[in-house]
């Protein structure tokens, strides 16, 4: 008989007997012949550590990356060089540009780096900013703790007109963070959004809502929420994960991920690509992060070190033509097929769902997976649960390869009796592995 390791990760934290599968650190690809493989997410590869504990915010301006972290501005180098362009706020930041100008909200003020100096530009309808962005020519702020948002004037973000502003009053709420998407400015506040337009008049009759363009889902909170080609991806105020598209929000949360964010309230949203699947994470301190594969709608988790710590990532942007991540302690790393985060194991781990033996107890006597490598030498080791995975014996390992040997048979035998079994595999080896999500059981 088969057992499947499943597409998604489904252990909720309220139940993990209910269904104990989980993909950590890696997830499923389909080949054209229909077989499923389970493939390593990118490793983390050091790149640079900028001076202080915490990545605000990160952000790609004219093909250069920018960076906030400690109250300050950076620009990171591909070669991992970082200059500091000068002092902000610390707290909640947010980055984006405006015809060659790099600017930034950070702690409740606004600044603008012009390509040579740092400057705060004078306020125009209020002074308390809570985020920026922009959109079609127009760098576009948010009032924090307010439901007003002004706009600078055409193409220069350092001139704020005092009377180019408006108020989103669709709801009684407050704003959380502007962004543009499919061609719209979408206002995200505390329990709605709202949907404006450009007029193409000048000045304070720039932007008007779209008629009937407000909706009762709003942002959980200004970095839940990250923009990727094409659409976006957000924790609502619902306690649900969102696809933004053309169409509107797309709930794409199973139950094990609307627990984890109720009990374990997320930090952040990151995003990342890699070779045809787009990744979508949303970060937690003090548990893996859920990782949403737009290209299968399937869900994994990814962790940290050999303990399967959190993934304590705070930003993502693209450097040249890679995506790069900000972590605690000021590190920023690119994310490279090296299977291994930095000096620390990149460590995978596959469980399946539980198989019943036909209701009796039987002699489990093969268990066999079929990866596909033959780089390196490498070994993965086996681990049974025999009560719906509250339990676990000891890992027994076994060696994969040689060298060269692709497709080669890793099998455990003499596993003794059980009713039903859970199955956990886990590989350490930086070595590119990628395991049938199959495995055969012989009873």
């Amino acid at each position: 008989m088969l057992v499947e390791f499943v597409g998604q990760s489904e252990r909720d934290s309220d139940n993990p007997q209910g269904d104990p599968s989980r993909l950590i650190n890696c997830y499923r690809e389909l080949a054209g012949t229909g077989t499923a493989w389970l493939k390593s997410v990118l490793g983390m590869e050091p790149l640079t550590t900028l001076p202080g504990t915490f990545v605000a915010a990160m952000g790609n301006v004219d093909d250069a990356l920018y960076a906030v972290c400690a109250g300050r501005l950076y620009r990171i180098g591909s070669d991992g060089s970082s200059d500091d362009l000068g002092a902000v706020e610390a707290g909640t930041a947010a980055i984006a540009g405006n015809n060659g100008h790099v600017t930034v909200a950070a702690g409740g003020r606004y600044f603008v780096h012009d390509g040579a100096v740092l400057t705060e530009p004078q306020a125009g309808a209020f002074a308390d900013f809570g985020s920026v962005d922009y959109f079609d020519n127009y760098t576009v702020l948010t009032e924090r703790g307010g439901r007003r948002f002004q706009w600078s004037a055409l193409a220069d973000p350092t001139d704020l007109p005092g009377l180019n502003f408006s108020t989103a009053d669709g709801r009684d709420d407050n704003l959380v963070r502007p962004m543009a998407l499919h061609g719209q400015l979408v206002l995200f506040k505390e329990r709605s959004h709202e949907l404006w337009y450009n007029t193409g008049e000048a000045g304070a009759n720039a932007f008007l809502r779209v008629m009937g363009g407000v909706r009762d889902v709003g942002l959980r909170a200004h970095d839940l929420i990250v923009r990727f080609s094409g659409a976006a991806f957000m924790v609502g105020s619902d306690n649900r994960a969102h696809l933004i598209g053309p169409a509107g929000l797309q709930p794409v949360s199973t139950p094990p991920v609307e627990t984890a964010i109720k009990l374990h309230g997320p930090q952040a949203c990151v995003t990342y690509s890699d070779e045809g699947h787009t990744f979508c994470a949303i970060i937690f301190r003090n548990a893996p992060a859920w990782v949403y594969d737009v290209a299968t709608g399937e869900w994994a988790e990814r962790a940290h070190g050999p303990s399967l710590a959190p993934w304590v990532v705070s930003a993502s942007a693209m450097l040249g033509r890679e995506w790069v991540v900000g972590s605690t302690g000021g590190q920023v790393s690119i994310l490279r097929r090296i299977n291994n985060d930095g000096a620390v194991p990149l460590v995978r781990e596959a469980t399946s769902r539980t198989l019943y033996l036909d209701g009796a107890r039987g002699v489990l006597r093969e268990f066999e997976v079929f990866p596909q490598r033959g780089l390196a030498a490498s070994q993965m080791a086996l681990e049974l649960s025999r009560d719906g995975g509250m339990t676990w014996t000891l890992p027994k390992p076994r060696p994969v390869g040689p060298v060269g040997e692709y497709g080669r048979r890793v099998i455990w035998r003499g596993l003794g009796q059980a009713r039903s079994i859970n199955a956990r595999i886990r590989w350490t080896d930086p070595v590119d592995l990628c395991l049938s999500s199959k495995a055969r059981v012989v009873v």
